[in-house]
């Protein structure tokens, strides 16, 4: 009888330690080298952008992984980041507010399942350099535009059955 409660008792911290494991934060600090660009004016110009925060794994079918931290952009562009997975790969709507209070969409971010890659639309890009509504993307790693949008067609294609 005693060896059977010892075998529970085992089992149980087993689980609870690998439950902890699979759960726990993971650190992401990632630098890439990428490339902004519109489509229409066919405009491009390397820069640097800067992921850095914590991810978050799902339980299974019960909660899905997540990140969650800050992205630089252009050298002094920052935001708050909160990417969900979309099967596949991150998505997340980036938020900040008007003089008002309310909330105003800036962009919207892209990125695949281990963080290696990623594309972004930002409305701060469109006003900085001049581009049309919703024409401000940058894309990495890439150094040149066809790199970045084949990064792009990747991170998409990555949900594709």
């Amino acid at each position: 009888m005693k060896t059977q409660a010892w075998l529970k008792i085992g089992l149980a911290v087993i689980i609870i330690v690998l439950l902890y494991l699979w759960l726990r934060p993971q650190h992401v600090e990632r630098e890439y080298e990428s490339v902004i660009y519109s489509n229409d004016t066919k405009i491009v110009k390397s820069t640097g952008t800067r992921l850095t925060g914590e991810t978050f794994r799902g339980l299974l079918l019960f909660t899905k992984s997540t990140f969650s931290g800050t992205l630089t952009v252009d050298g002094d562009l920052y935001y708050k980041v909160k990417l969900k997975d979309s099967g596949g790969y991150y998505l997340g709507v980036l938020t900040d507010f008007n003089a008002d209070y309310s909330t105003r969409t800036t962009g919207v971010i892209t990125a695949s399942k281990n963080l290696d890659r990623f594309w972004i639309t930002l409305t701060d890009l469109d006003k900085r350099y001049g581009l049309g509504h919703d024409e401000g993307n940058i894309s990495g790693p890439a150094s040149t535009l066809e790199e970045a949008k084949q990064v792009r067609k990747d991170i998409l294609a990555a949900h594709r059955p």
